[in-house]
């Protein structure tokens, strides 16, 4: 168990400390000493075994300055305390022309000077929105490749492990993922079209005004295709089998548009080629192939439904009629989101998720985390789960290294345990039209695989993140064993350990088994809880 002492009522500082301690899967005790002697303080005069102190700081509505440690550095809004020399020092802070520590280890006491609870409240509220230059100004793209939040609660969390470590007392926490996966990647697609429309006139006079010969040539090619019927977006089946290859299912969100043009507004045009109903034959044919496959099938809200309150509503009730069951997941068309009008239009509509929030024209981390989150936009998170977007197709169109910076970003994800949200189109699929997209997912994905990832479509990420958020535990430490409590005894909990250096472990109780060793590190999972209510792991 770990201590949490606090003093404050701020509510970005009380939900950036439960956003963590939610994230990490751990057991905290607020304002009780537990133990383990490891304790957290922040803004509170205590002693402990091994003393983790976090320092209180205004954020401010601009960077500040940047926090660099041996991997990584990071852009903050704060200006952090000097927190001295000291035995290590694992993070400094640089603004303004100066270079000092700002988080330091003095024996069994690590200080940090940056509001890791403020910072991270802030930015899960928005705050990246109003600071962050625009991806196209210089910084603007580094800024969007690295992860704030998940690397400011990271700096906490290897503070905590190093307590236990020194301490000699194993930690636990509810694994990330299920089977002690490292990181998922949550497959997605949005179903705007069937057939190719007024894309047969926009693409090819668009490939000619930028000078694209050769994209022009294949705009021409495809439209001989199409008269020799081969309808060039229709994928779907390509897709399937792929994802098939790769052991995983997908969620595909159904787009009616309701939208209505403005004849005057050629950027409005578009809203007729897209699909007007659920119920057309062919529409009727791609959902049941889908949820034949094992497919999550979800709303894609049309594009004037996230700011039109009871749209949304009626376009998920039209397409639960069509699939015979429940719908609990949406992504906004053209990404459109009204923060945070938008998601109470979705909450109003009955859904649980939404993965709207990601970048319309770059890659990367619009609020500086992958891991998914409940969105505080006033004194309470809201009821609804947001599973950020990290990489959209058509912002790679003009990224001449496609392929190193979705590794790069796949890393990143990696690195925090977090969710590779990917949006593949369909039509991209088509090779002839989008040369390179289609290798480029089935590489990056394969590439996710090799890692170990946990490879599946938004409703499972959900389901996940809900059971996990659900399950509470307790544990503790004596007589070389360490004994874990889940809160109601079921099949298939996770837990991970992080053991004593130098140090093995063994289950003892019979009601759960290992499943996977990573250097210091256990992942078990429960088996029989009608064995015993607790799990008991032997160290030695």
């Amino acid at each position: 168990m770990i201590s949490l002492f606090y003093d404050t009522t701020d509510r970005f500082s009380r939900y950036g400390m439960d956003h963590f301690i939610e994230k990490y899967g751990l057991s905290v005790v607020p304002n009780q000493r537990t133990p383990s002697g490891v304790a957290i303080s922040y803004g509170r005069d205590v002693s402990a075994g091994f003393l983790i102190t976090v320092g209180k700081n205004a954020v401010e509505g601009r960077y500040c300055g940047t926090i660099t440690t041996a991997q990584e550095k990071i852009k903050v809004c704060e200006i952090p305390h000097d927190t001295g020399s000291g035995d290590e020092i694992p993070a400094y802070f640089e603004g303004n022309g100066v270079r000092y520590p700002c988080i330091s280890r003095n024996g069994n006491r690590i200080s940090i000077g940056i509001d890791i609870f403020r910072e991270t409240g802030y930015l899960l509220s928005g705050h990246l929105d109003s600071v962050r230059p625009d991806p196209g100004h210089p910084g603007g793209q580094e800024i969007a490749s690295v992860p704030a939040v998940d690397f400011l609660e990271n700096l906490l969390f290897n503070a905590v492990r190093t307590g236990f470590c020194t301490r000699k007392i194993p930690l636990v926490q509810k694994s990330f993922w299920p089977e002690g996966r490292p990181f998922a990647v949550c497959l997605t697609h949005d179903v705007d079209e069937i057939k190719k429309t007024y894309q047969w006139i926009t693409r090819p006079a668009r490939a000619l005004v930028r000078g694209d010969f050769s994209g022009f040539r294949d705009q021409m090619a495809s439209l001989v295709q199409k008269i020799r019927g081969n309808e060039p977006y229709v994928t779907y089946d390509d897709l399937i089998g792929i994802e098939r290859s790769l052991g995983a299912r997908s969620t595909y969100f159904i787009l009616k548009e309701s939208g209505q043009p403005d004849f005057h507004s050629i950027k409005s045009w578009y809203l007729y080629g897209r699909n007007r109903s659920f119920q057309t034959p062919g529409m009727q044919e791609l959902i049941k192939n889908l949820l034949a496959n094992g497919d999550e099938v979800a709303i894609h809200g049309s594009y004037f439904s996230y700011n039109t309150p009871g749209l949304l509503n009626a376009e998920t009730r039209e397409l639960e009629t069509c699939i015979h069951d429940t719908i609990v997941g949406n992504r906004q068309h053209n990404l459109n989101l009204e923060i945070p009008e938008t998601w109470q239009i979705q909450i109003d509509a009955g859904l649980k998720y939404d993965t709207t929030l990601g970048f319309k024209d770059t890659i990367g981390f619009r609020w500086g985390t992958s891991y998914p989150f409940f969105p505080n936009t006033g004194e309470e998170p809201l009821p609804l789960l947001e599973i950020p977007l990290i990489i959209m197709d058509i912002c790679l169109e003009r990224n001449r290294n496609r392929k190193k910076d979705c590794l790069s970003i796949a890393d990143e994800v990696e690195k925090y345990q977090g969710v590779l949200t990917l949006l593949w189109h369909p039509p991209v699929i088509n090779t002839l039209e989008y040369p390179g997209f289609r290798d480029l997912y089935i590489g990056l994905c394969g590439h996710c695989r090799e890692k170990g990832a946990w490879i599946t479509g938004a409703r499972d990420i959900f389901e996940w993140v809900s059971l996990r958020n659900r399950q509470t535990f307790s544990f503790s430490y004596e007589d070389s064993a360490c004994t874990i409590l889940p809160s109601r005894p079921d099949s298939g909990l996770y837990f991970t350990l992080y053991l004593p250096p130098g140090t093995t472990g063994v289950i003892r109780s019979g009601n759960a088994r290992i499943i996977r060793k990573d250097g210091d590190c256990i992942h078990i999972k429960t088996d029989k809880p009608e064995a015993h209510d607790t799990i008991t792991v032997g160290i030695a």
